[in-house]
């Protein structure tokens, strides 16, 4: 692969050897428009984070707020995917792949890398076997006679029967995706070490039958409580296959589109921070708390959810996160207000918070505000903000647990 083009959030880039016509027909048929965008001259990333390859360009889209400003595209891309693994999306140890992050293409080779490693340790410990239902004609009776087989492949030579039965196997549907997927990654990887442990996978999986995958087929695979030690790289498998498309004549990812809303993205890692120490905060969380907007409608349109539902002593305070640049009282919009206001209503809180990462080297100082309605009820909401903008987010996330002390400390 050629080494990436990398564009940080809302950063707009020119692109002269693309085909900007056939890559805006992709974005547009795999829905990644918003995204990243097609301009006159070359492309602007939106919100979303993570790598898209089509043909022979890659495009690393990397996030502006969680790191310095002077550190190199390394540390965000480490920090991005200890966010990723802290959340659970992806089961990552950002301190095993320190020599990746230097390679032409490191997200992808980071990746290709865990779900190699994740395969060769499991298959030093077991072979995924499963009950598989086949068909054949024997020289003994199995299982059971395929009588209108039997009849027209066995009408003179009455020694054999044409029989259905179920075999335990490795030549199974797990396997056939793993050699698949193994096979296509052994082909666009660059790391030697990574090679070398996925050509040990395909050899060891010589016997295995060689099927093609698509998202459909993938979804069909289920692990048994036996093969849960496969469960990483049966996940890192599924990604590969629903977010690329093949090169057939060469069994290889001809396209890649590995994306995550980085909206979506901070919501989690907050949440994640606060549930995981909810002793501490004194408090109880809950993520995407839905509430019908009308009584009687019960349209999925007209579904709200709350980020995050904090309760403490029976009162509950509504965190709504926001990933976007709050500088100081006038940089909010009054949507953000409306929504929030929706939330507070529906819900009957009186208390607020709107989050947002910190954008400059210091915290803009908002004062709180009280919804301005007609009722009794006075509705607090306040703007707060906490920093993700480190050299490495994995050591100072104490630091950010003690932000979200400080701004829940009136709860």
């Amino acid at each position: 692969m050629q080494p990436p083009v990398t564009i940080k959030e809302y950063e707009e880039k020119d692109i002269n050897n693309c085909n900007l016509d056939k890559l805006q027909l992709y974005l547009k048929c795999r829905k990644l428009e918003t995204a990243l965008k097609i301009t006159r001259h070359g492309v602007k990333a939106m919100s979303w984070v993570g790598v898209i390859k089509f043909q022979n360009m890659c495009f690393q889209i990397l996030p502006k707020l969680i790191c310095d400003d002077d550190k190199t595209d390394v540390n965000v891309i480490k920090n991005l995917i200890f966010m990723l693994s802290f959340t659970k999306k992806l089961d990552i140890k950002t301190s095993d792949n320190a020599k990746l992050y230097a390679e032409k293409n490191p997200f992808i080779e980071v990746l290709i890398r865990e779900y190699a490693e994740s395969l060769f340790e499991a298959l030093k410990r077991l072979t995924p076997k499963r009950y598989t239902l086949r068909e054949d004609n024997l020289k003994f009776l199995r299982g059971k006679i395929k009588f209108s087989e039997n009849q027209r492949f066995n009408c003179v030579n009455k020694s054999r029967f044409y029989c259905e039965f179920d075999e335990f196997s490795e030549n199974n549907i797990l396997n056939e995706l793993f050699l698949y997927v193994s096979t296509c990654l052994y082909n666009i990887t660059n790391n030697s070490h990574t090679k070398k442990i996925l050509k040990f996978v395909i050899n060891y999986y010589s016997d295995i039958d060689f099927k093609r995958f698509d998202k459909f087929k993938t979804a069909k695979i289920h692990l048994t409580r036996s093969q849960e030690l496969f469960k990483k790289s049966f996940t890192l498998a599924k990604i590969f296959i629903e977010q690329s498309s093949v090169d057939l004549s060469k069994n290889r990812f001809e396209n890649i589109t590995l994306l995550w809303d980085m909206n979506r993205l901070f919501e989690e890692f907050v949440f994640e921070i606060m549930n995981r120490n909810k002793k501490e905060f004194g408090c109880t969380f809950s993520a995407q708390l839905g509430r019908f907007l009308l009584i009687g409608d019960n349209s999925k349109k007209r579904l709200t959810k709350v980020d995050i539902m904090v309760k403490k002593s029976g009162r509950q305070t509504i965190i709504d996160t926001k990933y976007k640049k709050l500088t100081d009282n006038t940089s909010f919009a009054n949507t953000d207000i409306f929504q929030v206001y929706t939330y507070c209503k529906l819900h009957g809180s009186e208390h607020a918070i709107l989050l947002y990462p910190q954008w400059g080297d210091t915290r803009p100082e908002i004062p709180s505000y009280y919804l301005n309605t007609i009722d009794d009820k006075k509705c607090v909401i306040e703007f707060k903000t906490i920093n993700l903008k480190y050299t490495d987010l994995k050591k100072q996330i104490n630091n950010i647990k003690q932000e979200l002390l400080e701004i829940l400390k009136n709860v």
